[in-house]
């Protein structure tokens, strides 16, 4: 099923207009507003997405929203969950990879998305999450950094041993240095169930694979697999198990 979906949804957005779009908005960006979101520092990438509007999110997101439908069901295809889950999307932006696990996941499935940045979460709470057998699916966000203890959007902090899968996009391994991921992966595991899964991507300048597979299993999770984009992607989402 995951095999004959990937090539329709990625054909729905093509990958060189995509990337010329985000070629396009990054430039204009960085000379006519001065703002370089690439940056390894966790903080000044925050700010800079920060003084992005909406619609310039939207461009330079454009490749990795197209990377988003071939990463992550790659690495579902062989551990999809044929229960309902509770999931959590890690910076999550304004709902693009929370798209790609709502049409994925089991009917019935929970999200809650992550965001640091309030405007793109109220962006993402405006738009309609369905499944791809065209029923509703439960969809919440909350603005905060992943930093922090994840909390529900209500503001309660998750519970331990609650959440069964986590993802993380285009944010590990473009802005987190392995110090920071390694204060993520704590978290991610206090709130993953034994045998829960955890899909993150690696890369420079962030967190590379090498880094992030070390960091993971040294906190008790054992690596089953990775995938990319295309063999030109520069990024690879790692999928981890919570060992027992």
């Amino acid at each position: 099923m995951i095999r004959k979906i990937i090539p329709k949804k990625t054909l729905e957005q093509s990958i060189f207009a995509s990337f010329f779009r985000q070629v396009w908005t990054e430039g204009r960006l960085i000379f006519t507003r001065g703002i370089n979101f690439r940056s390894r520092d966790n903080q000044s990438a925050r700010e800079a997405y920060r003084k992005m509007q909406l619609r310039e999110f939207e461009g330079i997101n454009a490749r990795q929203r197209w990377a988003n439908w071939r990463t992550i069901p790659r690495n579902l295809e062989r551990c999809l969950p044929k229960e309902a889950v509770f999931a959590v999307d890690l910076c999550c932006g304004t709902g693009h990879s929370t798209e790609v696990l709502v049409y994925y996941l089991p009917v019935e499935s929970k999200i809650l998305g992550l965001e640091f940045n309030p405007d793109f979460v109220e962006s993402a709470r405006k738009k309609t999450f369905k499944h791809r057998t065209g029923k509703s699916v439960q969809v919440s966000f909350r603005a905060q950094s992943v930093l922090e203890t994840f909390r529900d959007s209500s503001g309660s902090e998750l519970a331990d041993a609650s959440v069964d899968l986590v993802n993380s996009c285009g944010a590990v391994g473009s802005h987190f240095d392995p110090s920071m991921t390694a204060v993520l992966v704590q978290e991610v595991s206090r709130v993953l169930k034994s045998g829960g899964l955890a899909l993150i991507d690696s890369g420079l300048p962030g967190t590379n694979k090498k880094q992030l597979v070390e960091i993971f299993e040294g906190h008790g999770f054992e690596t089953l697999g990775s995938a990319k984009s295309s063999i030109l992607d520069l990024f690879t989402q790692v999928c981890f198990r919570k060992k027992s």
